[in-house]
């Protein structure tokens, strides 16, 4: 029986030891993954980050452009617009219909 036994254990170290390097070799190369992700999804953090502070700056500049005063500035000087008198406002008013 011991022979038996020897016989079975000698190909079981063998095997035991080709687990172990394979699974060594599988936590190097995960962790290699692990890090070139992690490198990536700092990359692409700073990247939003740059894209987030243009849009702020989009937003102003937008703001800037559509502001009431710059909007009348604007027809003043290019469309010769002014403020009607009193006296050039007429008022309308609409009927309903389900007044009459």
């Amino acid at each position: 029986m011991r022979v038996v036994a020897r016989r079975q254990a000698g190909w079981l170290f063998p095997l035991l030891w080709l687990t172990v390097i394979v699974s060594a070799l599988s936590v190097v190369y995960v962790s290699h993954l692990c890090r070139q992700l992690y490198n990536e999804l700092a990359k692409l953090e700073q990247e939003a980050n740059a894209l987030q502070v243009e849009w702020g700056r989009y937003l102003l500049e937008q703001s800037s452009w559509a502001s009431l005063s710059r909007v009348e500035q604007m027809a003043i000087s290019e469309l010769n617009m002014r403020v009607p008198e009193p006296s050039e406002i007429v008022i309308v008013r609409t009927v309903d219909p389900s007044d009459m």
